[in-house]
Formats: C-alpha cells, structure tokens, sequence
C-alpha cells in the first residue's frame, strides 16, 4: 500500500495497515495510515520551455507611462502656387517660374551663388542675387506682391543690384528703400532682362500665364548708363 505525505506529497510504502503512522522519509512528518485510502494521482510534470531558438520573440506590452511610438510622416508637400514671373524679353528664352509665399531672391543663374529664382540668360547686368520679391497674405483673404533691390549691410540698407531694378519700364531704378507693390501684369527689368507678373486674378497655371504672356507686347527696354 502506498499514501502520500500530507505535508510534502512524496509517496510512502506502508507494509501493513496495523502500522498506525509511517514518518516521511522525505520531510519527517508523521502521516496516519488509513486503511483503504488511495494515493492521490500524480502531478503531471510541466512541460520544458523550449529551446531559445524555437521561441517566438512577443513584444512586451505597451507601458502606460511611456509616449506610443511616433508615425513617421508623409513628406510636406511643396508650397503652392500663388502666381508666375515669366521671362519676356527678345534676347532670353521665355521662362516661367513660380511664386509661394514667403521672400524669393530673383538673378541670373549661378552654381557659386544660387538664389530661389534663377533666370537662365547671358545678360551679364543681371547680378546673380539681384533683387528680392515677397508674397503676403492680404487681409482680404487674396495675397499681395512686393518688389524690392536692398541688402542690409551691419544695419543699412544698401543697393543689392548693381545695374539696378526697374518696373515698367520707369527711367529711375529702386533705390534701397523702395518697396514697389506689384500687380497683375507688371513688367521688371533686372540688368537687360524683362520679366512680367502673372497671378491667381487672371490665371490659373504657369501654361496659362505662360500662354497671356506670350502674346504681349515686349515693354520698352531701360538704357542702363
């Protein structure tokens, strides 16, 4: 006959039931014997884990107190168009360059000292940072356009062409200060080269501007002295 330790659970032989306690071999403790009493079934062993290479990796759960992890984000898109200076002028290729919000520094094209709008021509009055164009948000929900030619030099403004900046076809250049309101249509010379304006008021894309301005009369050229 076999019982089992009520304080350990190891087995224990019991040769005769006369034998009123048998002490654990394992743990000492003096377990009673009663007859008829069977031997509770046995533990099932736990399975092994498995081997370290057979194991999934799961991700730990997420901690409360952390942030979740970023989303990378789409890449911004590029600012929109809110209108176009197309080259028109009977020395250059016509070109159209678009306008966003913000201040774009306009010259002639340059590997050394490139600008936001660069104008592919050989007019060599045309500096490579020649003169600065700025669109603003109006109040009326529209955008305005600015012209301006200065640099600021240790707090002074000073001329940033250096052939001068002209619009339709005025005689006298800007001079550091000026700050010429642009409209739909107006004509800058930068050294020889004409450009006009183009905006959302009369088009809709630089085909369309580059269409209305391809039809125009050339504006008179300025003589630079």
């Amino acid at each position: 006959m076999e019982i089992a330790c009520r304080k350990c659970g190891a087995v224990l032989s019991v040769a005769s039931t006369a034998i009123p306690i048998v002490k654990c071999t394992n743990c000492g403790y003096p377990n009673p014997v009663i007859a008829g009493a069977q031997l509770p079934p046995a533990r099932q062993p736990m399975p092994a884990p498995p081997a370290p290479s057979q194991q999934m990796a799961v991700p730990p759960p997420p901690s409360m107190s952390q942030p979740p992890r970023p989303v990378a984000s789409r890449q911004a898109a590029s600012a929109p168009e809110l209108g176009w200076l197309v080259v028109h002028d009977e020395n250059v290729d016509q070109q159209t360059h678009p306008l966003r919000i913000g201040k774009q520094v306009i010259g002639r094209k340059s590997v050394s000292r490139p600008c936001d709008i660069m104008i592919e021509t050989d007019d060599p009055y045309m500096g490579r940072n020649h003169c600065i164009l700025e669109v603003k948000p109006s109040r009326t929900g529209s955008y305005e356009f600015f012209l301006s030619d200065v640099k600021m030099t240790n707090g002074i403004p000073e001329q940033m062409s250096t052939n001068g900046t002209f619009v339709n076809s005025q005689p006298a250049p800007l001079r550091p200060k000026d700050m010429v309101y642009l409209k739909d249509g107006d004509t800058i010379q930068m050294g020889k080269t004409k450009v006009v304006i183009k905006t959302l008021i009369t088009v809709a894309s630089a085909q369309d501007a580059s269409r209305i301005v391809q039809d125009m009369d050339y504006a008179p050229t300025v003589i630079i002295k």
